[in-house]
């Protein structure tokens, strides 16, 4: 079988690539978008196609060949346009999905995210799948939604096997949930606590998340399906953050209440760019700190047999490692 793996060497891609070479006999294509040395992917025998998912003259034919393709590449900064999150969202799926039409791909898997159900009321409901998906006014989650429905659209057009994964926060080694609070706890604003930091941090570990994506290749039953994944860790914001933290010798104490936090957001994305600089806040990453964003994973583990298989502290281990080594 052979599998176009878009955005090959960011966190996603390159956990699901490890995963693919120690369980099967797979062929892999991977995309990828920035300059780099590509020696590591290879020497694997990997195929490596360098290429700005937005220019749909960079990709074309690139799923020549491929049986799957897993869409995993995307914006992931929490912060910018309409524009730049709908170019890189919605319309690059859609170019992906006109390709995998015209060579005949059999499954594409959409690598959405938990975003999609961040306007849901968690003391009401603790939404699953068939949870129907309230836009929020952010737009990294209104581009996830409107890209989820583009491709179950387009694949039952065409008659194309789907799968939506929607992924929670997910952490590894150069995951954005690790560089960025390390990178806060060094500026003069510093790393703040959102209501206290008691919101569940609803983690997943990049490798658990691999593993889940290599069951909904692998198995048929995850055929025109959607998937919530979320490890059972149980850490709330507060631990997490401080965990990270320690590994610099350093305590998050301050708090900040939601709505105060997020109304700031809302005005500093909106100004800062417009200076050249990165806002302080964004609306997307405080919702994501300062609401549960629980989700039932219960039809992963039944009908895929999906588990959390490492451990928080094998998966903090992992990244502290990752640090020193990279002297972040």
């Amino acid at each position: 079988m052979k599998i176009l793996i878009t955005g090959i060497t960011g966190l996603i891609g390159n956990y699901l690539m490890r995963v693919l070479l120690e369980k099967g006999n797979f062929q892999i294509r991977g995309h990828y978008f920035s300059n780099r040395s590509v020696e590591a992917y290879t020497t694997k025998g990997i195929e490596m196609w360098q290429a700005d998912i937005c220019d749909a003259k960079a990709v074309q034919d690139i799923t020549a060949g491929c049986e799957v393709v897993v869409h995993t590449a995307a914006r992931v900064l929490d912060f910018g346009t309409r524009e730049e999150f709908y170019s890189t969202h919605y319309d690059a799926t859609h170019t992906l999905l006109k390709d995998a039409q015209k060579h005949q791909v059999k499954h594409f898997i959409y690598i959405s995210s938990v975003g999609v159900a961040s306007g849901i009321d968690r003391s009401e409901i603790i939404p699953d799948e068939t949870t129907p998906l309230v836009r929020t006014g952010v737009l990294y989650d209104d581009a996830k939604i409107d890209t989820e429905k583009l491709v179950i659209d387009f694949c039952k057009q065409h008659k194309i096997y789907y799968t939506i994964i929607r992924p929670t926060a997910v952490i590894g080694e150069g995951a954005v949930w690790v560089t960025e609070p390390l990178r806060r706890l060094d500026t003069p604003v510093g790393l703040k606590l959102i209501d206290g930091g008691k919101h569940p941090a609803c983690l997943l570990d990049a490798e658990n998340l691999a593993n889940g994506i290599y069951l909904c290749i692998t198995k048929e039953i995850a055929r025109n399906q959607i998937y919530f994944f979320m490890d059972d860790w149980n850490v709330d914001w507060k631990t997490y953050l401080n965990d990270l933290a320690a590994w610099k010798n350093k305590k998050v104490t301050a708090s900040l209440p939601f709505w105060l936090v997020y109304r700031v957001a809302a005005v500093a994305e909106i100004i800062f760019p417009l200076l050249g600089k990165r806002p302080p806040f964004a609306k997307k990453s405080t919702k994501a700190t300062g609401r549960d964003r629980t989700v039932s994973t219960k039809k992963a583990r039944t009908e895929l047999g999906w588990t959390s298989a490492v451990t928080y502290a094998q998966s903090m281990q992992r990244i502290a490692a990752w640090v020193r080594q990279n002297g972040i």
